[in-house]
């Protein structure tokens, strides 16, 4: 028995070892407003608000988790009970008086904590009311922290209407909470609203290196850059992932222990594929995606980073400088990358990933799916921009050869007479080319600018332009003819006609000789053909056997047959 005790004392650790660690979130809490990362919006009018005297009864700490909502409540509550504040600059607590030491220590009896997702009952809400008709123990106002608070049930919101419109003096309520969506409208109109902002992934990473330095911990910079990415803007999450680096890799933080503990995938490899793609290389993008498969890796993962690095070489392509407080890793190699691309093939690249990453995520077999989603990627041909199309019809309607399509020709005679035009040539202002002045050159116009009136234009036999006249001819009518009959549509084409002629025009729209009386007869012959087989059904119906017994038997006469 003695040798069991002594056997499982050697396991035992001593208590204060156990007990002393504090994680850095809470560690490194701030504790004076000029501490708080990425709020100065809202911290310069609490502390205008403290210094003019316009303290709010209630207010409304709203956005994503672990951005110093409830850190900042804390904070504003110690300086409106704090015993010796600064006096010099904008005010901050003291941290030192009883005040400030209960309330950081969270003993305050005039500061109240309240979790609102365990504490949502109208019978809490009631306690609150209760409590509010007493004065503060030591300190000037008597504050109510509720956090989560979109958790109250419906009646707990409106037991505290009427408190929360009246409040005694001494009273101050903060509320705290991630949906704010979910507030009854009454509450929200009752306090003043601060939005909270995520923190920019470069101030979280210099907190971090800050951190590191106290904390004696070597930690590589891009390690730093990961754990902030992967933050998503919130500094208690930076905060508690660096805590778990440290845990697994010791006082020296590299690359690869970041990458084992955290599962994210090889950037030299996920560099590589995006490289492939971009030379339309499926060979070496499907190789590199099979060496991911084959050491297990997430593929879901994969598809999402290769959509975060072709958003980045969009962004890289398009912003002449990063957005305020972004980052983005690998730039100098993206930058190369995106100077071998288009803004439009960079566009499609991203949108058939986005697709691609739901189909991948929701098979049965995804890496069949990943493997045709790179093939496809590989297949992308390089886009060529509107302007240098539309460059290129205006060179071909110029009668210019594109630079691309000049070949050498032997010269030859040509015989035939020139035809010589007198109408007035019409200058296209947008390449100063000049645009011969015929029904088909009016077409080719209307394509560029006006695809839906060209398209009823088409349709029709041809046209011509004579004095102050636009004759389209149709073969019938047809939808096509009527629509261009039709008042607005025509002085739309009118005022068109008048641009590109550069005088007024009146649209007539023609038939063929007798195409009129044809479609006519037509129409009849085919009502004639359908009467007549509608009078042969009817006369089969009155001869059948069972009609003739069913008549017998109800002593009826069939005077209509209806046909359907």
């Amino acid at each position: 028995m003695k040798h069991d005790k002594d056997h499982a004392s050697c396991f035992l650790l001593p208590v204060s070892l156990l007990m002393s660690y504090q994680v850095l979130a809470r560690k490194y809490r701030p504790q004076r407003f000029e501490d708080i990362i990425g709020q100065d919006h809202i911290t310069r009018t609490l502390q205008n608000a403290i210094s003019e005297g316009r303290v709010h009864h209630a207010y409304l700490f709203t956005g994503i988790r672990g951005i110093g909502k409830t850190t900042l409540a804390r904070i504003f509550s110690k300086m409106l009970n704090c015993k010796e504040p600064s006096k010099e600059g904008s005010p901050e607590p003291c941290n030192k008086c009883p005040s400030c030491v209960e309330i950081t220590n969270g003993s305050s009896i005039d500061v109240q904590e309240i979790d609102g997702a365990s504490n949502n009952g109208v019978e809490n809400v009631r306690d609150i009311r209760e409590r509010v008709k007493f004065l503060p123990a030591t300190g000037k106002y008597k504050i109510y922290i509720i956090d989560e608070v979109h958790m109250l049930s419906g009646p707990a919101f409106n037991a505290l209407l009427k408190t929360l419109e009246e409040p005694p003096a001494h009273v101050i309520f903060i509320f705290a909470t991630t949906e704010s969506h979910k507030i009854p409208a009454t509450i929200l109109s009752r306090c003043q609203r601060h939005d909270f902002r995520r923190i920019p992934l470069l101030k979280i990473v210099e907190t971090l290196k800050g951190i590191a330095k106290e904390e004696k911990v070597e930690a590589e910079n891009d390690c730093l850059e990961i754990i902030a990415t992967e933050a998503e803007g919130s500094m208690r999450d930076a905060e508690s992932l660096f805590d778990q680096a440290i845990a697994f890799a010791g006082k020296k933080l590299a690359y690869d222990h970041l990458k084992e503990l955290l599962g994210f995938l090889d950037r030299k490899q996920l560099n590589a594929v995006t490289r492939s793609i971009i030379s339309r290389d499926a060979d070496g993008a499907l190789a590199v995606a099979n060496e991911l498969f084959a050491s297990g890796e997430n593929l879901n993962r994969f598809v999402q980073e290769l959509l975060e690095r072709f958003h980045d070489l969009l962004v890289i392509k398009t912003c002449k400088e990063l957005p305020l407080g972004s980052k983005i890793l690998d730039s100098d190699l993206l930058k190369e990358l995106a100077s071998k691309i288009t803004v439009e093939e960079c566009q499609q690249w991203f949108n058939m990933i986005y697709r691609g990453s739901e189909d991948v995520a929701r098979t049965k077999f995804p890496k069949m799916v990943m493997d045709v989603l790179i093939v496809g990627l590989c297949q992308i041909r390089p886009v060529r921009s509107v302007d240098e199309l539309i460059e290129k019809v205006e060179q071909l309607k110029s009668g210019a050869v594109p630079q691309s399509a000049k070949v050498q020709t032997s010269p030859t005679t040509d015989s035939r007479p020139p035809v010589t035009d007198n109408r007035s040539p019409v200058t296209d202002h947008r390449t100063a080319t000049v645009v011969p002045q015929d029904y088909p050159s009016f077409i080719a116009w209307l394509k560029l600018n006006k695809p839906q009136v060209a398209s009823f234009l088409e349709i029709s036999l041809g046209g011509d332009v004579k004095e102050s006249r636009l004759m389209v001819r149709f073969a019938s009518r047809s939808f096509a003819s009527d629509k261009l009959m039709e008042e607005d549509r025509k002085a739309f084409v009118e005022k068109l006609a008048g641009d590109f002629f550069k005088r007024p025009l009146k649209l007539e729209v023609a038939f063929e000789a007798g195409s009129e009386a044809s479609a006519q007869e037509a129409k009849k012959n085919k009502h004639a053909e359908i009467s007549q087989k509608n009078r042969g059904i009817k006369d089969e119906a009155l001869k059948h056997d069972v009609i003739r017994e069913a008549a017998n038997i109800f002593g009826a006469e069939i005077k209509e047959i209806k046909i359907k």
